[in-house]
């Protein structure tokens, strides 16, 4: 059966929540937001990914105090999929308000559409096999989880406000991005330019594991520093090396990667750009930013 608006997934989600009497519900639904019109009734099975600061960790921290559920997280986690003996739902909905889409601006009059299998079907004994996989994954949350998910979680909560253009307001697309959302105020003197706040460099970390922190923070900055070029928000970078303080353009900050480790600086940027447009731990305006970089491939031109 397809569902075809938000409102009847929650309807359908629901009625497999009112008529299940023999085995907890399972929910794999990456983010979980205030205003979800539902009322669990026996017992549960939570999977979200408190890890992506778009989970309200207060939600969380209240389903994790019921006697009768059990949530854990998966970092990565971007399904939406309730089962129950009765049926599941598959849909594009996480648990929250906007029609059910994740909780914000960003997510407000969201299209949501999904599917509902009926339990004598082979596909329900798939679902539920995928399930089970994914909860064996899954770890328990602890207070130490939710205290981190509440930093990102409000650091993900700031308003977006734009900064005045420093350069040509014809070069770039009007995107909203607050400089300070992704970089420190202070410059770091060892690299002349703005370091990434902690919370970024920490979503930002998980696309490239294998790279030293301070190598991955350097990286960082200059994927940043692009992605706010690209809304026509040019920072300063400082004086050093005989050079004046000055704009942090395109061509500067490429000329910053160096010749020995040029290939391999402009792969890792790449990782951090395609992770950002696919993070929606980030502003939309600044996945857009992280895509504009991409397709202007400002490497290519040094």
């Amino acid at each position: 059966m397809f569902l075809q608006s938000g409102r009847a997934i929650a309807e359908k989600i629901q009625s497999l929540i009112n008529n299940e009497l023999n085995q907890p519900v399972r929910f794999a639904v990456a983010f979980w937001g205030s205003g979800a019109d539902y009322t669990l009734r026996g017992s549960s099975r939570i999977i979200c990914d408190l890890e992506s600061g778009a989970c309200n960790p207060s939600v969380i921290r209240s389903l994790c105090q019921r006697d009768n559920c059990v949530v854990q997280k998966l970092s990565g986690l971007h399904a939406k999929v309730v089962i129950s003996s009765a049926g599941a739902v598959v849909s594009s909905a996480n648990m929250s308000t906007n029609g059910l889409g994740a909780e914000g601006a960003d997510a407000s009059g969201t299209i949501e559409a999904g599917y509902f299998i009926s339990a004598d079907s082979k596909e329900h004994d798939g679902i539920e096999a995928w399930y089970e996989e994914l909860w064996r994954q899954a770890t328990p949350i602890t207070d130490q989880d939710l205290a981190k998910a509440q930093t990102l979680w409000e650091f993900r909560k700031q308003a977006p406000q734009a900064q005045e253009p420093q350069g040509d307001p014809g070069d770039a697309p009007k995107l909203a991005i607050n400089s300070w959302v992704l970089l420190n105020e202070n410059i770091d003197a060892a690299d002349r330019l703005r370091a990434v706040r902690p919370e970024v460099l920490h979503q930002l970390e998980k696309s490239l594991p294998e790279v030293e922190r301070r190598r991955l923070g350097k990286i960082a900055s200059w994927a940043c520093h692009l992605i706010l070029n690209q809304s026509g928000n040019v920072l300063d970078h400082s004086a050093g090396n005989g050079e004046p303080a000055g704009a942090a353009t395109d061509e500067w900050i490429v000329g910053r990667f160096g010749t020995q480790k040029r290939d391999d600086t402009i792969v890792h940027i790449v990782e951090l750009l395609h992770a950002v447009q696919r993070d929606v731990f980030f502003s939309v305006d600044i996945r857009r930013a992280g895509s504009l970089v991409l397709m202007a491939a400002p490497w290519d031109k040094a």
